[in-house]
């Protein structure tokens, strides 16, 4: 039986594809990290200086808001994904006027995971959901050619079907980290729950991100292996 051989062309194509999917990756991890990153520095470094959770809050939720208006500027756009991202720590500075004892202090760290939770599950009832402006952040963050290809193919019926998986998957997840978290606040004793929540929110959220960065290149070797199949 013979095989016919790829073209140079097709190797051509799937070289430029894995680059690009390639860029595309690095992108979301470098916008991730200065998206959620620096916010997270900014609130563990302010909590190692002494200070309070408001001003730690606080610290994160300036530097949210200055990430923001910088992509706001740099853009020319109000970027969805920002303001989520500014909410969620809007809502943390509304949290911290509230009081109680030490364990309902851990509790309401994990709110902010809740709400992230709601928030994203919320926006699947919309035409794009939160994932689809992650992903079109990431893709400008690439480059202005991964930019346009993403808003050309961002409308097929396979790709909505994605930003509203990758979406639930989030939204679901986070709500389950949350529902862990304070059932660790109140089970554990006080000092084991405080490093607990903290070892869950960067393991559900490291794990979220490896899912969504395999999950496209899965998709990306599906979609190359079915423009190869004559």
């Amino acid at each position: 039986m013979s095989t016919t051989p790829s073209s140079p062309a097709r190797h051509g194509e799937n070289s430029t594809g894995t680059a690009r999917s390639r860029a595309l990756r690095r992108a979301m991890v470098t916008t991730l990290l200065y998206d959620i990153g620096l916010s997270l520095m900014a609130y563990f470094a302010a909590e190692l200086l002494g200070a309070t959770t408001y001003v730690a809050l606080l610290a994160g939720t300036l530097v949210t808001g200055a990430r923001m208006l910088w992509v706001a500027v740099r853009q020319r756009r109000v970027d969805p994904f920002a303001l989520f991202l500014l909410f969620l720590f809007g809502a943390g500075l509304a949290l911290s006027f509230t009081s109680g004892g030490a364990r309902f202090i851990l509790a309401k760290d994990s709110a902010q995971s809740a709400v992230a939770g709601l928030v994203l599950l919320g926006s699947c009832a919309v035409r794009r959901p939160l994932a689809y402006h992650a992903a079109l952040r990431f893709a400008r963050q690439a480059g202005t050619r991964q930019a346009a290809e993403f808003q050309a193919r961002a409308d097929t019926p396979t790709m909505r079907a994605r930003w509203r998986r990758v979406t639930l998957v989030w939204g679901t997840t986070l709500l389950l980290d949350a529902s862990l978290r304070i059932a660790a606040v109140y089970l554990l004793p006080i000092t084991v729950a405080s490093n607990v929540s903290q070892l869950l929110m960067f393991t559900f959220i490291g794990a979220l991100v490896l899912w969504t960065v395999r999950s496209m290149k899965r998709e990306r070797e599906h979609t190359e292996h079915q423009g190869a199949t004559p």
